[in-house]
């Protein structure tokens, strides 16, 4: 009967995940088929994303995108300087291309930091796709 009370008396009452606990299996990211919702944890936000084409060239003023790739291949323009930018949101800038980007393959494992105020775009070839989880942190 102690033991009974014992187990009783240190069982939690309420089961379940954590508040803002979220976890992502490995084939939510590879079968998803458009972006997914932006998740928001108060100080960070992420979202599994699947391309199947080139993106536009982004820069987001306030934060740092960390970039999981998690199947397929790309190649990243990382920096230089955007053509014809048009603001999409607040410090959130679109465009086409950027000039003087250095370009890099991305593949399956790869993890990017790119820092806030810096052009990023992913750029596929046809036939290809990339999935890959985004966590944006705000920037310092």
């Amino acid at each position: 009967m102690k033991k009974l009370l014992f187990v009783i008396a240190f069982t939690p009452l309420f089961a379940g995940d954590p508040a803002g606990f979220k976890m992502w299996k490995s084939h939510d990211l590879t079968s998803i088929t458009t972006s997914g919702k932006l998740e928001d944890f108060s100080n960070h936000s992420g979202r599994p994303t699947f391309r199947d084409k080139s993106g536009e060239s982004e820069v987001h003023q306030n934060w740092t995108d960390i970039l999981i790739i998690e199947s397929g291949e790309a190649t990243m323009a990382i920096g230089g300087t955007q053509v014809s930018p048009k603001t999409t949101g607040p410090g959130e800038l679109r465009a086409a291309t950027a000039t003087g980007a250095t370009k890099m393959p991305v593949g399956p494992g790869d993890v990017l930091n790119i820092p806030a105020g810096v052009s990023h775009q992913f750029l596929l070839a046809p036939g290809k796709t990339v999935a890959y989880f985004a966590i944006k942190v705000p920037a310092k």
